[in-house]
């Protein structure tokens, strides 16, 4: 896939606990199916799945990559008994006010994209249930189908947004949620 260059700078927006509130507590119940996930398929006790989940969240930035890397598990497989599996049509709802703030947005002078740290069917029910899914450019997401998986908070996947949406330099990308962990010259969060 080409990527052009955009002469505007781009706004990434985060989804999670950014474009829906922190509340819904999503993150809690997707940290429940993985720390369930890890328990059955390899076998071990509540605290040790819980810890294990742990330990490659902040070694590889995502339990899936650690899971990939040591246990072979299969990242869309996995996927689909986390991130598919919540129930988000019976929490995220359409939200008209979000939708107005992005449509006000003059897009002449910014782009709109979103930048996940989810697999890519997550990131579409969520902006979908939240009726926004034509609000913006594109989406960089974490390919769960090259290993190894490349992800926030490395360089590498902020590298990758950036050429993603075409941005010019690093000094046109602004962030809408979490910062970034790591140094894109002088990008900034919003």
């Amino acid at each position: 896939m080409e990527f052009i260059k955009s002469d505007r700078p781009v706004f990434f927006f985060d989804i999670d606990n950014c474009l829906y509130p922190k509340s819904h507590n999503i993150h809690d119940m997707m940290a429940d199916l993985i720390n369930g996930y890890f328990a059955r398929h390899l076998q071990l006790s509540a605290e040790d799945a819980k810890m294990l989940h742990q330990r490659y969240y902040k070694d590889y930035g995502l339990a899936i990559t650690g899971l990939a890397l040591h246990h072979k598990v299969a990242p869309l497989e996995f996927n689909k008994e986390v991130d598919d599996a919540l129930p988000l049509d019976d929490i995220i709802t359409p939200n008209p006010q979000l939708r107005r703030l992005l449509a006000d947005i003059d897009r002449t002078k910014v782009k709109l994209w979103l930048f996940t740290n989810a697999y890519i069917t997550h990131a579409q029910r969520v902006i979908r249930l939240l009726g926004i899914e034509d609000m913006f450019e594109g989406i960089t997401y974490c390919d769960y189908g090259k290993i190894p998986i490349t992800c926030k908070p490395y360089t590498e996947m902020y590298r990758k947004a950036e050429i993603e949406a075409g941005a010019s330099s690093a000094d046109d990308c602004f962030f809408v949620g979490k910062p970034p962990a790591c140094s894109l010259s002088r990008s900034g969060a919003l």
